[in-house]
């Protein structure tokens, strides 16, 4: 009964999948480098993710495609390339040694061949081969363990069908490098209108696209240098006109809360307000330590005088800098349906807006409080709930976000924040004794 249950999920499957709209979206890289190692595909309005190989394509589909059906939970066995032309590779493991039973099949459940042997606890690979085109089941069963794998054959071959196991004499460290260089097609569900959050790697470069796909696509990365002196490495997003990191500065030396914050150290704790050396939310930092001895920068207003004319690098990697309280407001202009609620000017105190704070917010996240108001993380900006120190105190963890600016006011500093329970974004000025977190922005 299993087995036949099997079959009609994979043929349901298959035949759906067909009459699905569904886009395929490839990767590649400019800027500092023109590569793209991998890439992690988050769909925000699902929260679900996927990674993937930097060769590889992206298909989004309605209904999932035979890359996602995995009939068995926990699924151990791997086919590359897929959808395969000339051959494919298969690739599992079997916890203990035993006889197993490979078995491939069509849409409708035929068998097309079947291979028996003992197999000794470990990997093992085989090649498939003389596969005419068309959609199949692969089933490898050993003892109480068994796999399953789906894929597409574009194969013009009609000869016969054939499996072969690379045995211990066959060199595997080679077919492994084919079996990683192969380019796949990989399968993601997506309903119209989901908001993506895709991050490409090259190296030691990450940049962030957002993307509400409507067409087939190749996805180009920008990717910018952007690593501290503590050789932490970060994400960038685009907003507007303006490259921001997409995590919190985590630039320094952790320090415990009970000392004193000296220059180039740094606080942290976790979503439960503990202090934690691995800083998952990035650093805490006291205002002077983080402008390290530069003057405030002031600007004038609008872009291009949002920027002051020396800009305050402090603890932020080369080649950007602390943002003055004018670039977070052409930010927050940039950020969602309200623009004309920012004014350039240092006299207005207040929240502001109507969903930009809701789309700076990390999603699909426990770091923030219920009910985490509209969050949407629109621009892909994903602001977490860092918290906050004074006099010793870790504070609203789980509930703020407040951001340091390089701008001066009365001995104060301007700051914006974002809150679990709002929408829009808050601005006012704090002493400079505070301790709040940091988001660099990139030099002209």
């Amino acid at each position: 009964m299993k087995t036949k249950l099997f079959y009609l999920l994979f043929a349901i499957v298959l035949t759906t999948s067909l009459y699905a709209q569904n886009y395929q979206i490839g990767f590649a890289g400019t800027g500092a480098s023109s590569s793209v190692d991998s890439v992690k595909v988050e769909n925000l309005t699902q929260c679900t993710s996927i990674n993937l190989g930097g060769g590889d394509i992206l298909h989004l589909a309605a209904s999932l495609g035979v890359n996602e059906l995995n009939i068995e939970a926990g699924n151990q066995l791997h086919v590359y390339p897929n959808p395969m032309t000339d051959f494919c590779w298969i690739d599992f493991n079997i916890p203990i040694k035993s006889e197993a039973i490979i078995g491939l099949y069509d849409i409708v459940g035929r068998k097309i061949l079947q291979d028996q042997e003992l197999l000794i606890e470990g990997q093992h690979i085989y090649q498939l081969k003389g596969i005419p085109a068309g959609m199949y089941a692969l089933r490898v069963e050993c003892g109480a363990n068994s796999f399953s794998s789906n894929f597409i054959s574009n194969s013009a071959c009609q000869g016969k069908a054939e499996l072969k196991h690379m045995d211990s004499n066959a060199n595997q460290s080679n077919i492994l490098k084919d079996i990683e260089s192969e380019k796949s097609i990989v399968d993601m569900q997506y309903n119209t209108g989901d908001l993506l959050k895709i991050t490409g790697k090259s190296g030691v470069y990450r940049t962030v696209v957002m993307l509400t796909p409507t067409s087939s696509q190749t996805l180009t990365f920008t990717f910018i240098s952007c690593s501290d002196a503590n050789g932490n490495n970060y994400p960038i997003v685009k907003i507007g006109n303006q490259w921001w990191m997409a995590e919190n500065l985590n630039a320094g030396t952790y320090a415990t809360i009970t000392t004193p914050q000296v220059s180039g150290t740094k606080f942290c704790m976790n979503v439960n307000g503990q202090a934690d050396p691995n800083c998952p939310m990035g650093g805490l930092y006291e205002w002077a330590n983080l402008m390290q001895g530069s003057s405030p920068c002031n600007g004038s207003g609008a872009p291009p005088n949002d920027m002051c004319n020396t800009p305050v690098k402090g603890l932020c990697p080369n080649g950007w800098h602390i943002p003055s309280h004018y670039e977070w407001t052409t930010l927050e202009k940039n950020s969602g349906s309200n623009p004309a609620a920012f004014p350039y000017n240092t006299t207005t105190i207040s929240l502001l807006g109507t969903d930009e704070g809701a789309n700076l917010k990390a999603t699909c996240t426990d770091y923030w409080w219920d009910p985490n108001a509209g969050a949407t993380n629109l621009t892909g900006f994903s602001g977490l709930p860092g918290g906050d120190t004074w006099n010793g105190v870790f504070e609203d963890f789980g509930q703020s976000a407040y951001f340091w600016t390089s701008t001066e006011t009365f001995f104060m500093s301007w700051v914006h924040a974002l809150n679990y329970s709002l929408t829009v974004v808050g601005r006012s000025s704090y002493a400079v004794e505070s301790g709040f977190s940091c988001r660099c922005v990139k030099d002209n």
